[in-house]
């Protein structure tokens, strides 16, 4: 018995609306089904369900996800179109063959950490 694929990751939100919206129309994901106060979303295979608190106090963002870009600069020039603001600039991570494997960071309205990688020709 292995391990071999994740099947479903869980985030917390304070605004389930908010976070459905920011998931579905600024990234760009297919959202699945809502139930009781959960929304599910097809994440290229891997079930992203975004839950609503059920507790006041701070929400635990101590995870990051990161999507694959695909096209880099297609899929950075989208999420900006979108209204999409990255933290900071890209991260390389590596180098290799005239590319350049790109890291760049950004949040959703809950503040869970959240990033797009792949390889970009280098710059």
């Amino acid at each position: 018995m292995s391990l071999s694929k994740i099947a479903q990751i869980a985030l917390t939100t304070r605004d389930l609306p908010k976070a459905v919206a920011f998931y579905r129309d600024v990234l760009g994901l297919k959202l699945m089904f809502e139930v009781s106060g959960m929304a599910f979303f097809d994440a290229g295979g891997t079930r992203l369900m975004i839950g609503q608190a059920q507790h006041e106090g701070p929400l635990q963002n101590n995870s990051y996800i990161y999507f694959d870009a695909g096209d880099w600069h297609a899929t950075e020039a989208a999420l900006i179109a979108r209204g999409l603001k990255f933290d900071r600039d890209a991260e390389i991570v590596q180098r290799a063959e005239g590319k350049e494997h790109a890291l760049r960071f950004f949040k959703d309205p809950d503040g869970n950490a959240l990033a797009i990688m792949g390889w970009r020709t280098a710059e």
